[in-house]
């Protein structure tokens, strides 16, 4: 997706690669989002990162660098500055959110990135629903956090870092829970509290999207691209992704180069 609308918001899925030099961006705040991979940024002179458990405002006119060195890819809403200073909207309280910078992602922010990654195409094609999408997600950030000493939360944190970093393996739930800390029991319970879903369907998930980044984005070969992502086989992959979007690894490369 690379959904663009007019004023108030821009909103897009973008990757990056290597190191970016320090800048700013005067006449917007942004937001980013993980959607696979990490990204470490500094935010005039304060380092941290994007990844499974947090994201980032960067407000306007804040001095940033940022850098990522594998496989990445990020939902990334931009909110012009004159629109948080000067409407009664929901982006008006975005001033708040410029001195803390980096954010936990609450259930109601994971269900509205799972949406956003699950429906790109509806997002792309409609102005009205991605400024709703928009409205609720800056709404979600103006919520009290969870206390970072929240056991639930930071159990599942660990949890979706150790699936993210062993996406190419074999993936057990007795292994997720043993390096989270917890109980296989627990982490189903937690998994669909948090993300109404459970371990093997967000895996699952994970792994798709991730396969779909990588044909659309590199010429891998698709057998590769397989076995990067956790699948035994490119007919394994194959099956995943025609089931899921009737395509085949081939087909959706080409749609790609198409446009």
């Amino acid at each position: 997706m690379n959904a663009t609308v007019p004023f108030p918001f821009s909103l897009a899925i973008r990757s990056y690669s290597g190191e970016v030099e320090l800048h700013e961006h005067d006449d917007f705040h942004q937001i980013v989002l993980p959607r696979c991979g990490a990204m470490e940024i500094e935010i005039d002179g304060r380092g941290g990162k994007v990844d499974a458990s947090q994201g980032v405002v960067i407000a306007a006119g804040a001095r940033h660098t940022f850098q990522a060195n594998t496989h990445n890819s990020f939902l990334v809403l931009d909110v012009p500055a004159q629109c948080a200073e000067t409407s009664d909207s929901t982006t008006q309280a975005l001033d708040p959110l410029s001195g803390k910078h980096f954010f936990a992602l609450s259930p109601d922010i994971r269900h509205l990135l799972d949406y956003a990654i699950g429906n790109s195409a509806r997002l792309s094609h409609s102005t009205t629903l991605t400024e709703s999408w928009s409205q609720l997600l800056l709404y979600s950030l103006l919520q009290p956090e969870v206390s970072p000493q929240d056991p639930g939360q930071l159990i599942l944190a660990k949890a979706l870092d150790y699936i993210e970093r062993h996406l190419h393996a074999p993936l057990t739930i007795r292994d997720i829970a043993r390096h989270s800390g917890t109980s296989e029991r627990r982490l189903y319970a937690l998994f669909e509290r948090h993300l109404a879903t459970t371990p093997f369907s967000h895996i699952a998930s994970l792994r798709l999207n991730l396969a779909i980044d990588l044909l659309r984005q590199t010429s891998l070969p698709i057998i590769e691209i397989a076995h990067r992502t956790g699948y035994a086989d490119q007919s394994a992959l194959t099956h995943a992704l025609k089931k899921a979007h009737d395509l085949t690894p081939a087909s959706l490369r080409k749609r790609t180069r198409a446009h």
